[in-house]
C-alpha cells in the first residue's frame, strides 16, 4: 500500500506480473521445504496430513465466522479467513531448522506449508467467484 501510494506508475506497471512471481514464489517455497524432508513426510503417512489439513480449514473457518459474527462486513471477513489459513507454516520451518537439532521437528511444518498453500489458494479462488452482496 506504501509503494503504491508514493510510486503509483511502478506499481501499475509491474501489476499485471505480480501474480505470477506470487505463484513461483509459493512453488519455491513449498518445494524447498518439502524436498528438505520427503521421506519422514513419506513414511508418516495421513497420520501427519490429516492434522495439519484440519488445522489450516478450521483456521480458515474460524478467521472467516468469528469476524462475521463480531461485525466486520464480507469482504474484511474473507481476508481474515484467508490470511488466518495461511499462517506462516514457512516461518515455523525456519525456526525448526535453526533453533531445534532433531531432523523430524522440521516436518510438521513443511507439510503445514504444502497444505497452507493450498487452503488459502481455494479459499481465494472459490470466493472470487462467489460475488459479495450489496450492504455486505
Amino acid at each position: 500500500m506504501t509503494t503504491n501510494k508514493f510510486f503509483p506508475n511502478f506499481v501499475k506497471n509491474i501489476l499485471p506480473i505480480t501474480p505470477l512471481v506470487g505463484v513461483i514464489s509459493t512453488c519455491l517455497l513449498v518445494a524447498s521445504a518439502v524436498a528438505q524432508v520427503s521421506e519422514p513426510i513419506l513414511n508418516a503417512g495421513m497420520s501427519l496430513q490429516i492434522p495439519i489439513i484440519l488445522l489450516h480449514l478450521v483456521g480458515g473457518l474460524v478467521g472467516y465466522l468469528l469476524p462475521r459474527c463480531t461485525g466486520f462486513d464480507e469482504i474484511s471477513s474473507r481476508t481474515m479467513a484467508i490470511e488466518t489459513s495461511m499462517k506462516s507454516s514457512a516461518f515455523g520451518f525456519l525456526l525448526a531448522k535453526l533453533h531445534f537439532g532433531d531432523y523430524a521437528a522440521r516436518v510438521p511444518s513443511a507439510v503445514s506449508v504444502v497444505w497452507m498453500a493450498i487452503t488459502g489458494s481455494l479459499l481465494a479462488v472459490i470466493w472470487r467467484y462467489i460475488p459479495i452482496k450489496d450492504g455486505e
